[in-house]
């Protein structure tokens, strides 16, 4: 399965250059370069690991699970943190599983994703995690070239370059080169930055994870959601998941989030509602359609709240918070649209929205009246691209500096409690 936007999605057309006013020219431009990741059946079929922690490097989602504070790195495992006191999370462990990108936890037992397979693995001593089934290909079939391996993803990194104008790539907005790396421009392509017990009794209930999450779980089954499908795994052995159903969701989904018994899941063009009231056949209730953006989506019983962003592998234009009636589950109507910044993930807690807004810090806005949501405050001051709010009061923001957490006695005044900080690489 693979959880990044698909490179379909960032074919932009470009011109190009035909022909030189001079019989000599450079150009030097930046660029993302896309790598093909080839893994070993060796290396996919590889076991996890319990290794001592380690320093929080490139985080991806959040989720916290009882007194646990889980932190993905994007790509090679999770990091576990005892989070008894938010004012002192303690690092206990660090999973290595190669190619993860999303989990869920329920009665103890984690699932994620490695490249294409889905591993159960028993967190009863989140220091000693034990592997207990593995589904492979639950997601899709890996391709194998030869020679190579299996294709995994693509590695995204930045370029500059300089051209000369006899290049046939001068000018050019994307390209494919002999080693199968693919080029885009960087002034054309819109790149997505981002893109949530020590007495080893087993702890009951699902945990919480964050807006952006691919992964939930509810009702004892697990949906994951990816560019274009929904699969269902029965969680009434929560050791051994069983693949009961895939829905086929369109194209260009992203994330999934829970509520009650619906299933609320974004897409590039726009909010689909499902009803899980029989968990293994979720049913198709409408779609809210808006204009082509990123669209994480919180909810609760009468109300659905979408942002919206510009600058994204989504090619959206607009910076925005859409307010949805969803009190017929049919038929969600636009309530109004609020101007942002560059609005990523959203967490809900009673009357107040926390909006993370990226390079612009994050917002708190009074969702009281749903007809007129007012902003509140403004914290410019922490990078975050998504947010977890639980019941105790308590506010987990992601961000590419780090893991922040905030006390929300006054829900319309987070204060800082603590930050687990990114070791950024040179």
């Amino acid at each position: 399965m693979r959880f990044t936007t698909p490179l379909l999605m960032l074919l932009l057309v470009g011109t190009t250059l035909t022909s030189c006013l001079k019989d000599e020219c450079t150009e030097t431009r930046t660029f993302i370069r896309f790598t093909p990741v080839y893994k070993s059946q060796a290396e996919i079929d590889a076991p996890i690991e319990a290794m001592s922690p380690r320093a929080l490097q490139q985080p991806g989602i959040i989720y916290h699970y009882q007194n646990y504070l889980l932190i993905n790195e994007f790509r090679e495992g999770i990091h576990v943190f005892d989070n008894s006191n938010p004012e002192n999370p303690i690092p206990l462990s660090f999973i290595s599983i190669d190619g993860n990108e999303h989990f869920a936890i329920t009665d103890g037992y984690l699932q994620a994703n490695k490249f294409s397979s889905l591993l159960t693995i028993d967190i009863a001593d989140v220091q000693n995690p034990v592997e207990k089934s593995r589904v492979r290909n639950a997601f899709s079939e890996l391709h194998e070239e030869p020679n190579r391996g299996y294709f995994v993803y693509h590695r995204q990194t930045e370029e500059t370059q300089t051209l000369d104008c006899s290049s046939p790539n001068f000018n050019s907005q994307r390209w494919n080169d002999d080693n199968g790396n693919i080029w885009f421009a960087t002034d054309v392509f819109f790149a997505n930055a981002d893109f949530a017990v020590p007495e080893q009794n087993r702890g009951g209930g699902s945990g919480t994870g964050g807006s952006t999450a691919r992964f939930t779980i509810t009702h004892d089954h697990l949906y994951t959601v990816s560019e274009y499908d929904m699969k269902v795994f029965d969680l009434s052995n929560p050791a051994r998941p069983a693949q009961v159903n895939t829905v086929n969701l369109g194209w260009g989904i992203e994330t999934i989030y829970p509520f009650k018994d619906q299933l609320f899941i974004g897409s590039v063009s726009g909010m689909s509602i499902y009803d899980v009231s029989t968990p293994e056949n979720p049913l198709f209730r409408s779609t809210f359609e808006h204009v082509r953006a990123c669209d994480p989506v919180v909810a609760d019983e009468n109300t659905a709240f979408v942002t919206l962003r510009d600058g994204t592998a989504c090619e959206g234009f607009n910076n925005q918070l859409d307010v949805v009636d969803i009190e017929n589950l049919t038929s969600p109507y636009l309530i109004e649209s609020y101007s942002m910044d560059n609005p990523h993930g959203l967490a809900l807690l009673n009357d107040y929205l926390y909006v993370t807004e990226g390079d612009y810090g994050f917002k708190v806005m009074d969702v009281s009246d749903r007809n007129n949501v007012k902003e509140v405050a403004n914290y410019k001051d922490h990078r975050s691209f998504d947010a977890i709010a639980l019941p105790q009061g308590l506010l987990l923001l992601v961000g590419r500096d780090g893991i922040r957490q905030y006390d929300l006695s006054d829900p319309r005044k987070p204060r800082l409690l603590s930050e687990i900080p990114v070791q950024h690489l040179d």
